[in-house]
């Protein structure tokens, strides 16, 4: 991946250079604002360091013009006069991050790993097709191998578990594409039919068979004849119609309503649920042969907060969904809100990233640009991790309350500066204090 480096001080722009190609990174050194729109029309760069006071001009204006020419480009900006309103600019304006000169080499270098990270997580996003479980963590692969296992077998009983949100239909759709059915996918939600209605929806009914009943009616199990059935919500299914469930899965035949004779039906049969179906069996609400005639297969999705950096490979793949579909260019998103995304707990699961991911492209007003911490809902914020002083300073018997404060003040510095490579401008930013401020209470702390 090639590496700009925008800058007219050419000690700093050569000792990036030899870094950048000890790393095996094509560099390429710029002084000038002109030069480098001379390069942007017969190049395109992935990373650029720009620095923001150039000999022709400012370069945060080339920002929108870098971004233009190259939508998937890095720009982390370079300035020696730490300013919190222009890092504000420039990260809305589409900068990936800021770097207050003089910064040390290694705050750069890791800049640099997490930009080219950010891009391969938004190219991934892209070739990802419909309906697959993203993710590349240990936990996933093993459910993916597991699914494509099961995929290759056909008349095949799985039972898919995990908490609301985890992806479970889809889950079962990978299953049913990649085992080659002929037939129809078809989802029934046992908790959404009134139970007076989910038997004649399961499995048909003759004419005749009820006041109403005017015609023949196909049900849902003959319609998934040669594909796959997904009971969803298995576990509110009624007791009345475990029995007759329980035969159709045994003998593969269904008996429609007022009818004397059976049909032979060949099919997938996919269960989900997000209850504890043992503990079901136990109270006497689920029977037992069933739930081992379903559960022959078992698969568990596990919850997203502990699938590590899945989530920022599922929030790149929703980006990219929607952004395609409301016509919303984007660049991925700072390193804060990956932070946030990291720490979150993630109570819904998927389903409360997909949707979080949708509202912010509905709300967003700068496109282009990449999502910031201004972009996120309130309530994501403030469910955060809480951040203690050591127990060995702020709950220690006796400290007063300014000891308490100062502790906690000071670990909080300590831990944005470390968030933020030593720079002082952004730590100061997401702090949400000035820069003078933040030296100020640094030198108070001997932070220095």
């Amino acid at each position: 991946m090639g590496i700009w480096i925008v800058d007219d001080e050419v000690n700093l722009a050569n000792g990036l250079k030899r870094a950048f190609e000890k790393r095996g990174h094509s560099v390429k050194c710029v002084m000038t604002i002109r030069e480098l729109q001379e390069e942007l029309d017969v190049d395109i760069p992935s990373l650029v360091f720009l620095d923001q006071c150039l000999p022709d001009g400012n370069g945060l204006d080339m920002l929108p013009k870098i971004l233009s020419a190259a939508p998937r480009c890095r720009v982390i900006m370079m300035t020696a006069f730490g300013d919190s309103s222009l890092v504000v600019k420039a990260i809305r304006q589409g900068a990936y991050n800021y770097l207050d000169k003089p910064f040390p080499l290694d705050a750069a270098m890791n800049m640099m790993t997490r930009a080219f990270e950010s891009i391969k997580l938004q190219n991934q996003a892209e070739v990802m097709p419909q309906g697959v479980l993203v993710g590349s963590s240990p936990a996933m692969e093993k459910v993916n191998d597991l699914l494509l296992r099961i995929g290759s077998h056909q008349g095949i009983t799985v039972l898919l578990t995990g908490e609301s949100g985890t992806g479970k239909e889809v889950a079962a759709r990978t299953i049913h594409r990649t085992s080659n059915c002929t037939g129809e996918f078809v989802a029934v939600n046992c908790s959404a039919i009134p139970e007076g209605l989910l038997e004649a929806e399961l499995f048909g009914y003759v004419k005749g068979a009820y006041t109403g009943a005017d015609s023949d009616k196909q049900g849902l199990i003959e319609v998934a004849n040669k594909g796959t059935l997904f009971l969803d919500e298995i576990g509110d299914l009624p007791l009345s119609l475990q029995t007759k469930l329980f035969r159709f899965i045994d003998q593969r035949t269904i008996r429609p309503l007022g009818s004397t004779g059976e049909k032979r039906v060949s099919l997938n049969l996919i269960c989900a649920t997000c209850t504890d179906l043992e503990k079901k069996v136990r109270e006497g609400s689920f029977r037992s042969d069933l739930y081992f005639r379903i559960s022959v297969i078992p698969v568990k999705l596990p919850p997203l907060r502990e699938r590590g950096k899945d989530v920022l490979e599922l929030a790149s793949y929703f980006l990219g969904e929607f952004s395609r579909r409301m016509n919303k260019p984007f660049s991925g998103f700072t390193e804060e809100v990956q932070e946030v995304f990291m720490s979150y707990p993630w109570r819904g699961n998927v389903r409360e990233l997909k949707n979080m991911i949708e509202r912010i492209l509905i709300l967003r007003d700068q496109p282009g640009a990449p999502v910031r911490l201004a972009d996120l809902p309130a309530e994501m914020l403030d469910a955060g991790p809480v951040v203690s002083a050591p127990e060995s300073r702020s709950q220690k018997c006796g400290a007063s309350l300014n000891e308490t404060l100062d502790s906690v003040e000071r670990d909080l510095i300590t831990q944005a500066l470390s968030r933020c490579g030593g720079n002082r401008t952004q730590a100061a930013a997401e702090l949400g204090i000035s820069r003078f401020s933040l030296i100020r209470r640094m030198q108070k702390h001997g932070l220095e």
